[in-house]
C-alpha cells in the first residue's frame, strides 16, 4: 500500500555519484566534456586525465579503483580495475603483481623537509613506468570505443560524425553553402 496518493516527488537533493561508483566509459565521457579529448589532444599532458592501474591480487569488483581530481599543476588521475597489465585479469604474470606489491610495502625515507621531518614513501617506480605505458593503451581503447558511439561525439562542439552526416543529409555540408551569406 502506498504512503500517499499519486507518484512520489522527485528527489531534488540528487547526489552526483562518486567517480568510483560509475563505469569506466561514463567517467571518461564526463572527463572529456571539459574540452580536452583522449587520444586526439597531442601528448599525455594535454589530455583530461592520467590513466593507470593499481597493483592488486583480488578480482575486479568495479571499473574504477580510484579517482584523484586535478590539482593546480597536475591532471586528474584515474586508476582502473578492469583493464591493465596487473592483477588476476592482467596480461603480466601474477608474480609481477606480487613483486610490485612487495616493493610498495617496503618503506623508504626521504630527506628531511623544512620541519625536520623525513617523509615515508614506497617504491612505485616500476608501477609508475607501466602506468606511463598503460595510459596510452587505455586512452586508445577509449578512443576506439568512443568513435563507434555517436552519442559521445555529438557532445562536442564539432559534433563528430553524426553532425557531419546530418549536415550532408540537409545539404549544408558543402563549403559553398557554408560560405554563402
Amino acid at each position: 500500500m502506498a504512503d500517499g496518493p499519486g507518484q512520489p516527488r522527485p528527489d531534488l537533493g540528487f547526489r552526483t555519484p562518486d567517480p568510483e561508483e560509475i563505469g569506466f566509459f561514463e567517467l571518461l565521457r564526463r572527463l572529456e566534456r571539459e574540452g580536452l579529448r583522449f587520444g586526439r589532444s597531442g601528448g599525455p599532458g594535454s589530455e583530461p586525465a592520467r590513466l593507470g592501474q593499481r597493483a592488486r591480487l583480488a578480482m575486479a569488483t568495479r571499473d574504477i579503483a580510484g579517482f584523484a581530481p586535478p590539482g593546480e599543476r597536475t591532471p586528474a588521475q584515474v586508476d582502473v580495475e578492469v583493464l591493465g597489465l596487473f592483477g588476476p585479469e592482467g596480461a603480466m604474470p601474477l608474480h609481477m603483481t606480487r613483486w610490485i606489491m612487495s616493493r610498495q610495502s617496503e618503506r623508504w625515507f626521504t630527506a628531511a623537509d623544512s620541519g625536520g621531518q623525513g617523509r615515508v614513501t614506497a617504491d612505485t617506480t616500476f608501477l609508475d613506468f607501466c602506468n606511463m605505458l598503460q595510459h596510452r593503451q587505455l586512452a586508445l581503447f577509449w578512443r576506439a570505443w568512443a568513435d563507434q558511439h555517436p552519442e559521445v561525439g555529438i557532445e562536442h562542439s564539432s559534433g563528430g560524425k553524426v553532425a557531419a552526416m546530418l549536415k550532408t543529409l540537409a545539404g549544408v555540408a558543402s563549403p559553398a553553402v557554408r560560405a554563402a551569406p
